[in-house]
Order: structure tokens, then C-alpha cells, then sequence
């Protein structure tokens, strides 16, 4: 007997969710197998996301036992939850054409909602929904085993800043210059002997000497004495960051006991099927 799997994905716009309908109906998933919460026709009001009754117990089974905090406060935040009920054979072509229209992470909504990680079926997230989407069948019981990854940045740090002013400076010179200057003086003399008159026609006449001095004159010419060039210089450098990464990991007891065939196991550790 083939059993039918549920694949749960939550949109956070309705473009979102509608093209993944949209995707599904073009291969031909039945109608009759997809819901949405909210439905295209409900609209969502108030603080507490009005829901189809039954709506989680007929995808997980039963009134729902599960916990169901993130799916309702996503949807009362204005999500979309698009499920899907197809037998195991096409899980795989499902869970691609959900996850070509980017649904969230219910791992990172979880802790954003400050719930932590459910252990219940409808709220394993990386195993219902998010990257990648997977079926989930009813009784399945799963332990997520996170992993930090280290991830190296760079920013640039301010080192200091270098200053260049030009500013003038006065400094008190001297220089000696030789300055000439003419005067006229008048001297009259008497004039003894026989001397011989030339010019005696007893006209006027008048003679004009200039007094000249010198000065100085300063006069100033500027030169370029220096030049003062500004660069930066780069460099590259390689710098090992060291760190500590964590993951989790888990151990297997049976009858108060640790089971000896049980060991480190460095990944996701598959859902146990009952």
C-alpha cells in the first residue's frame, strides 16, 4: 500500500504562494491535494490567524497534539502555508517546484518567535519545509543536529589620518644698497683783480639746478623651493583568522546504557520511521 506523504511550505508574500500553486497545478498535482492557510478567500484580521477547523489535524492526523505556534503566528504576520498530500514517488517533484519560489526557513522564523526547535512532526522544520522540502509522514519523530559554519569578512578600520597645512612664515631680512643724492648749494665769492667783463648787455637771466636723492625700492619675486609630495601606498597582507566552530551531535542509549553500535554521526541524522 502506497503511503501518502504531506510537504508543508510557508511563503511570506502571496505572489509567493500563488506561483507555487500556480506550478503545481501546471504539473498536474490534483486541486483536490493542495491547501493554503489562509485561504485565497479568508482574510486575515487581529492577532490571532482565523483557521479552517481541523485545517492541522487533517495534514498531521488526529486534533492536532503538535506544535503548531509557528505556523499560526506566520500565518497571522501575513504567510502563506501551501500543503501538499502526494504519494512517497513524487515527493522529490513537489519539493522542487515549492522550493523554486524561495520558502522561509522555519528553523530561523522558530528562533526568531523564540520558540526553539520542535521535536513534533509539524513543526520539524528543515524536514517540512524551507531548503531543501521534504515529506514528512504521520508518527515520524526527528532531532534537528545544527552546525555553525564560520563566515570572513573584511570592513576597513580608520588607522589615523595624516595632515598636510601649508602655512606662511615671515622671517625679518637685511640687504645694503648704496643711495646717491644731489644737492644744490649757492656760494658767493669776490672777485679781485682785473677781470674782464663778458657778458655786459645787463639782461636777466636765471639758472635752475634739480636736487636729486635715491630711494630704495623693494621688490619681491617668488621661486619654488621644494615640492612636498602626498601618496598612499597599499599593501596586501594574508591573515589566518582562527575560531571555533560548533555543531551538534547526538548519542543513542538504550536501556539506561549507551549503545555501543552508536557513534558520531557528522550530519543530518534521517528521520526514524515507525
Amino acid at each position: 500500500m502506497m503511503t501518502d506523504a504531506v510537504i508543508v511550505a510557508v511563503y511570506d508574500t502571496v505572489t509567493q504562494a500563488d506561483a507555487a500553486v500556480h506550478d503545481l497545478d501546471s504539473a498536474n498535482v490534483p486541486s483536490s491535494a493542495i491547501s493554503r492557510q489562509p485561504s485565497t478567500t479568508t482574510t486575515v484580521t487581529g492577532s490571532e490567524p482565523p483557521r479552517e477547523k481541523g485545517f492541522w489535524s487533517s495534514l498531521f492526523g488526529g486534533e492536532p497534539d503538535h506544535d503548531t505556534t509557528v505556523y499560526d503566528r506566520s500565518v497571522a504576520s501575513g504567510s502563506h502555508v501551501v500543503t501538499v498530500k502526494v504519494p512517497e514517488v513524487h515527493v522529490e517533484r513537489v519539493s522542487s517546484i515549492l522550493e523554486r519560489h524561495n520558502p522561509v526557513d522555519i528553523d530561523e522564523r522558530a528562533a526568531g518567535y523564540g520558540l526553539g526547535t520542535a521535536t513534533s512532526t509539524a513543526t520539524t522544520t528543515k524536514e517540512t519545509l524551507g531548503t531543501p522540502a521534504s515529506a514528512v509522514r504521520e508518527g515520524d519523530e526527528t532531532v534537528q543536529l545544527a552546525e555553525e559554519q564560520i563566515s570572513v569578512g573584511k570592513r576597513v578600520i580608520n588607522r589615523g589620518t595624516t595632515r598636510i597645512r601649508r602655512f606662511v612664515i615671515e622671517t625679518p631680512v637685511e640687504e645694503s644698497v648704496t643711495l646717491h643724492s644731489e644737492r644744490v648749494s649757492v656760494e658767493r665769492r669776490p672777485v679781485t683783480g682785473e677781470a674782464r667783463v663778458t657778458d655786459a648787455n645787463f639782461t636777466e637771466r636765471t639758472i635752475e639746478m634739480t636736487e636729486t636723492d635715491e630711494e630704495a625700492v623693494v621688490g619681491k619675486t617668488a621661486r619654488v623651493k621644494e615640492e612636498v609630495v602626498i601618496r598612499k601606498d597599499a599593501s596586501e597582507r594574508v591573515e589566518t583568522i582562527h575560531d571555533t566552530v560548533r555543531r551538534e551531535d547526538v548519542e543513542v542509549t538504550k536501556n539506561n546504557t549507551v549503545d555501543p553500535a552508536a557513534s558520531p554521526i557528522a550530519g543530518t541524522v534521517p528521520p526514524v520511521r515507525r
